[in-house]
């Protein structure tokens, strides 16, 4: 009996002793903070046992430290707190998008790697936005943010599209002259990047586990602005023609550009006339007249120096706008040989003239007037057609070879030939009706290495835009 006093007396002692401990370590946790208290929760749970051990016991992670951290700032704040383990949650969450790094590739029509912006939230700390309340706490991608930056750095140099004035109409007395025009400023297409589409792309990759992005560009057609006073029409961009003349003699060069810049630009057909290339020369193709000497195909297969040589490549971008556009060809002529000039931007589609014996001719069967304007950046030679589309739509299938050609193609009722190059052209007007064309070269000779070359078959679909251009972008 004794024995069991004694017993009894000495747990209690050691009772009061571990209370005192636990006291102890709660002053000791104001004093010291978050160690102090790991270390007395953990004393605690041997006494109240393994499952509320479970329940009362915070991980001393890194997580849990900031989240700590973050709670004591919250509340010195006399802002609304969450509970630890919510922020302990969001700290995981913000740790992960400053993990996060993305390739944004910015695409043109023509180039898909245009520009590369490398972006990441431990790059730009700022766009990660807190969210708190009394039961839940997050860190979010900030949209806004990005455009800010994307807007404040010019990340994105892009040309944007030029407008031309239309000033005066110049009609041609004769067939003999082109009718002109008087314009300031060439119009061009341009690109108009939107920053808030570009900021909600890169904010919605966050959210996945992509590593590289790709954002098109919208591209905008420039306009002509008519100031004459006459109708005519919306003059929108309806189509265009280009080719490359990289690698030609600078006195190919200089009639190129010449032929383009000064001849074919700035050029007016009225609804229901005839175009006609050798027109637009002003007189014979001399000297005399600013043409330099360089080789020009004679009888079929001779080169030899003569005033103008290249013009052809300037009717050969003019053709190609022509075919782009889906008028009516009223005269055109292959080369007899093949130009390498003309392989880009349309093999097989070229055109040769030389006045008082071959001429590029079409006819405007729209009901307004066509301007065309043409230009070259560099070697880069552009013709393009303005006009008032009228939903016609064009559809180029090929280019077709005598070894590529698909099972049972003819051309002229017949099979290719070894050094022939054919399109299929089918023009689908607003009606419905439609009218299918063949565009045929035929040259002396004809590499092989060319049908190789495009052995794949292309396909390319040109529609005119059925609506007027916006004014703003959406």
């Amino acid at each position: 009996m004794q024995h069991s006093r004694v017993h009894h007396l000495r747990s209690i002692a050691i009772l009061s002793g571990l209370l005192a401990v636990v006291s102890l370590g709660t002053l000791e946790q104001s004093k010291y903070g978050r160690k102090a208290m790991v270390s007395i929760e953990g004393f605690s749970a041997q006494l109240v046992g393994r499952s509320n051990y479970k329940n009362q016991w915070v991980p001393d992670t890194m997580q849990a430290r900031i989240a700590s951290r973050m709670k004591r700032r919250l509340a010195k704040g006399s802002r609304i707190t969450p509970s630890h383990s919510a922020l302990v949650k969001a700290v995981h969450s913000r740790q992960k998008l400053l993990g996060r790094g993305i390739k944004v590739h910015f695409a043109t029509d023509n180039d898909p790697e245009y520009s590369e912006w490398s972006v990441s939230a431990q790059r730009y700390p700022l766009w990660i936005k807190p969210s708190f309340s009394l039961g839940d706490a997050s860190f979010k991608i900030n949209t806004r943010a990005i455009q800010k930056t994307f807007e404040e750095e010019h990340v994105l140099e892009v040309d944007p599209p030029v407008h031309a004035i239309l000033r005066t109409v110049n009609w041609a007395e004769d067939e003999y002259s082109a009718s002109r025009v008087e314009i300031e400023g060439i119009a061009r297409s341009g690109y108009l990047p939107n920053p808030e589409i570009v900021a909600s792309s890169i904010s919605k990759a966050f959210g996945t586990d992509l590593d590289e992005l790709t954002i098109p560009l919208p591209k905008e057609d420039g306009r002509l602005i008519n100031m004459t006073g006459i109708e005519l029409g919306d003059l929108r961009l309806w189509a265009a023609g280009n080719s490359d003349y990289k690698g030609s003699t600078y006195a190919r060069s200089k009639n190129v550009q010449k032929a383009l810049n000064q001849h074919v630009n700035n050029t007016i057909v009225g609804a229901g006339e005839i175009y006609s290339f050798n027109s637009t020369l002003d007189g014979p193709v001399s000297q005399g007249n600013g043409w330099h000497m360089a080789k020009v195909i004679f009888n079929g297969g001779d080169l030899e120096f003569a005033p103008g040589g290249g013009i052809c490549q300037a009717s050969t971008t003019v053709y190609r706008a022509i075919v782009n556009a889906g008028f009516p060809v009223m005269e055109r002529r292959a080369h007899s040989l093949y130009v390498s000039y003309y392989k880009k931007h349309g093999v097989g589609i070229d055109a040769t003239i030389y006045p008082g014996s071959q001429d590029l001719v079409f006819l405007n069967d729209s009901d307004s007037p066509l301007i065309i304007q043409a230009y070259n950046d560099g070697t880069d030679a552009t013709v393009n057609i303005y006009g008032s589309p009228d939903g016609r739509s064009v559809e180029l299938n090929g280019p077709y070879f005598a070894s590529t050609a698909p099972d049972g193609y003819l051309y002229k009722g017949r099979r290719i030939m070894e050094t022939e190059i054919v399109w299929s052209q089918q023009v689908t007007y607003p009606d419905g009706s439609k009218k299918d064309y063949q565009i045929g070269s035929r040259y002396k000779t004809l590499p092989k290495s060319v049908a190789v070359e495009f052995e794949t078959e292309q396909n390319v679909f040109t529609a005119a835009p059925p609506e007027p251009l916006a004014s703003a972008r959406n």
